[in-house]
């Protein structure tokens, strides 16, 4: 009897498993979001040092390459606009000194009190264990505290920066995968937004609940009538304070029409250490209407383009197992019944 529950396990484990992958999901779809606001921050932690990139717009594409199976290889495209740029590094302090003692000589800082220089271009205040320059493109500092430098840099000049990767995605687990390693698993549509929650987006960071919203949500493409799906994750800790990720789906597509995620998979692919986009203007500029209506702000990265088609197709009226389920069911069946007239013989 033990081989014959075996031999039934494997046999409906052959039965098709339904797809949990959206009705809409084909090779050539892409999303587009984008976040405006006055302080967007992206951080990249890098040999050169901790960059953040504080931006006035950002924008996230997503895009389906190709389809393989379960597999499916994907792009992700992230860029800032208007952007300045800071680094601050640490350094040991013998290099401290030593960068240190250029502007120092520069200067011709001898000791003693701080010497200030002001011009039109730039102000400058050199000290025993300081250094700062203050000018019309941004700012450089420099401190040795406790045996320790730390240096920062700050860019004025309005940069666009940009980062981009391929990776492969699992419909099956959900997993995503860079050169092969696992990074975390995909929150971008949900087949039923609804059940999502104990998703762990990335190790540690768990959706904890989910909510339905009976509110039609605003986005940069268009509103999304209810219900609409917002999830929490918990809060995590990552290398500039604590963060939690907040999911909105819309309740008929399963498609994330909008997310503020300071930690996410996506960053984790794009080499980017953490990042927080909270868009302010769309909710400025529907404010009256959102006080007037049963509409729902946007925030974080906003839904602003995308060639999904969100058409249900038709449903039959008495729609029911498909064709290939029920032929796989009914040769399940009549193994069963051989087997066990072959037992009963035996």
């Amino acid at each position: 009897m033990r081989r014959l529950a075996v031999l039934v396990i494997v046999l409906v484990l052959m039965v098709p498993l339904v797809s949990a992958t959206p009705y809409w999901f084909k090779e050539g779809i892409y999303a587009k979001y984008i976040s405006r606001g006055q302080m967007l921050t992206i951080e990249t932690n890098t040999s050169d040092g901790y960059i953040t990139y504080a931006c006035q717009g950002i924008e996230l594409t997503w895009r389906v390459l190709k389809v393989t199976g379960d597999r499916v290889q994907m792009s992700v495209l992230l860029r800032g606009f208007n952007c300045t740029k800071s680094v601050q590094k640490t350094l040991d302090e013998e290099t401290a000194r030593e960068i240190l003692r250029r502007y120092q000589e520069k200067y011709n800082f001898t000791g003693g009190e701080c010497l200030k220089i002001s011009s039109q271009l730039r102000n400058v205040t050199i000290c025993e264990n300081s250094y700062s320059e203050v000018g019309v493109s941004g700012r450089i500092g420099l401190t040795i505290e406790e045996g320790v430098g730390h240096l920062f840099n700050e860019s004025l000049i309005p940069e666009t920066p940009s980062w981009g990767n391929a990776f492969e995605l699992d419909l099956k687990t959900g997993d995503i995968y860079v050169n092969g390693s696992p990074v975390g698993k995909n929150f971008l549509w949900a087949e039923n937004p609804a059940n999502i929650t104990g998703l762990e987006i990335l190790p540690g960071l768990k959706v904890e609940n989910v909510k339905m919203i009976n509110s039609t949500a605003l986005t940069y493409y268009g509103e999304f009538n209810a219900p609409v799906y917002m999830a929490h994750t918990n809060m995590m800790k990552g290398e500039s304070g604590f963060g939690k990720c907040v999911l909105l789906y819309d309740g008929s597509s399963g498609l994330a029409i909008a997310f503020f995620t300071p930690f996410s998979p996506l960053w984790k692919v794009l080499g980017i250490s953490e990042a927080m986009i909270q868009d302010t203007e769309l909710a400025r500029e529907h404010e009256e209407e959102i006080k007037e209506s049963n509409k729902m702000p946007p925030f974080g990265l906003v839904l602003a383009e995308t060639n999904i088609d969100f058409t249900k197709p038709a449903e039959l009226p008495d729609e029911g197992p498909s064709r290939t389920a029920i032929v796989a069911v009914v040769g399940i069946a009549i193994v069963l019944g051989v087997l066990v007239l072959w037992r009963w013989r035996r």
